[in-house]
């Protein structure tokens, strides 16, 4: 039995990425269900600080059948798919182990270096700057009452999910006061096949559960 793996791809819809439980055959799969609300308008902006994680809950996909016998090279990456897909469920889609090596990715989301060649000559980098001021344009607007201007610093990491649709998940440092402390943020923002960037939430980086 040969495990698929899962490529990610600039042509791939929102889905999630998971192994298949309860086949009759026993098989172990990657599956990947296309989200067939983005054909109704792929250029439809996103609802503002709504999280697709909110509500999900990790569940540990099955082990293969007892009589399959699967290498020691796919043990592994179902081992890696299950530890990774917990921290993205947790996390909100904002960590993932950059040194667990992956054949199967959840959600289609995958971390990469700030340094790599990103979109339209840019860095990953460069490129994720561009969506935080697009994030924090929107969260400053929308708390002008409480006299909010939080100040870009700096991209910390960032998670990127490709596609008509692409997501980048940034963390990011910031300063809530021009003199104030550093305070690690959130960022997601989508961009749409006619290159607009569209924000999704920003926010303070919640405090881990115990």
């Amino acid at each position: 039995m040969v495990l698929k793996p899962c490529v990610l791809e600039t042509t791939k819809r929102e889905g999630d990425s998971r192994i298949e439980e309860g086949r009759s055959d026993g098989k172990v799969k990657i599956e990947e269900p296309r989200d067939t609300r983005a054909d109704d308008d792929i250029l439809k902006a996103p609802e503002w600080d709504v999280d697709s994680f909110d509500g999900l809950e990790y569940y540990s996909s099955s082990d293969p059948a007892s009589d399959e016998q699967l290498s020691s090279d796919e043990l592994e990456a179902l081992e890696n798919y299950n530890i990774v897909k917990r921290q993205l469920i947790d996390s909100k889609g904002f960590y993932l182990d950059p040194e667990r090596r992956l054949r199967y990715f959840y959600k289609n989301i995958s971390t990469t270096s700030l340094d790599r060649s990103a979109l339209w000559g840019k860095t990953f980098r460069e490129y994720w700057e561009e969506m935080v001021r697009v994030c924090l344009q929107k969260h400053n607007q929308d708390n002008q009452d409480k006299v909010c201007n939080v100040e870009f610093v700096e991209v910390v990491r960032g998670n990127y999910r490709g596609g008509p649709r692409s997501k980048s998940y940034i963390t990011f440092l910031a300063r809530e006061k021009p003199d104030g402390p550093l305070v690690e943020y959130q960022a997601k923002c989508m961009v749409t096949l006619d290159r607009k960037r569209h924000p999704i939430l920003c926010r303070p980086t919640p405090t881990p559960m115990p």
